[in-house]
């Protein structure tokens, strides 16, 4: 994380916060009004951005940084 995490666009953290509640790619391509590539090329700038390993690590900072509320436990 630390020094190479830049801030999210709204579009990245809209991305994100749809990849968070368990959106497939599908469906997030259609909040976002946008191509499936492009919502999944978003999703990677914003791990990207975050210093993440991968999405599923981007969503874990975002929820230790406040940006994106913990989903809690799944059925």
């Amino acid at each position: 994380m630390g020094g190479a995490m830049r801030s999210l666009d709204d579009i990245e953290l809209k991305a994100l916060k749809l990849f968070a509640s368990g959106r497939t790619a599908d469906e997030m391509a259609i909040a976002l009004g946008m191509s499936r590539s492009a919502a999944q090329y978003y999703l990677r700038l914003a791990a990207r951005k975050l210093g993440a390993r991968n999405r599923v690590h981007a969503v874990a900072i975002a929820v230790e940084l406040g940006l994106v509320k913990s989903v809690g436990r799944l059925p």
